[in-house]
C-alpha cells in the first residue's frame, strides 16, 4: 500500500502509519470496503471518529493485522 519502508499504510483519519505487522481496524459497511475505497484505522477511536461523517445504518468494523513483509 505504501512506498515507505516500514511503513504498510496509513490511518484515514490521523493519518498515522500502520507498520508491517501491525493491527489496524477495517469498517463492516460494503460502501467503505470497495477494490478503489480501502478505509482502514489505526485503532477504534478513528473508526468512531470515521462513523458520524458516513452516517452507517449498521456500523461496526473488525480487526485485522496488517502483512509481516514488503
Amino acid at each position: 500500500m505504501s512506498a515507505d519502508a516500514g511503513q504498510w499504510g496509513k490511518c484515514n483519519i490521523c493519518k498515522k502509519p500502520i507498520p508491517f505487522g501491525g493491527a489496524y481496524v477495517k469498517c463492516t459497511v460494503s460502501t467503505c470496503n470497495r477494490k478503489r475505497l480501502q478505509l482502514i484505522f489505526c485503532g477504534h477511536e478513528c473508526w468512531d471518529a470515521h462513523n458520524p461523517d458516513f452516517n452507517h445504518r449498521d456500523p461496526g468494523y473488525t480487526e485485522h493485522v496488517a502483512p509481516a513483509a514488503p
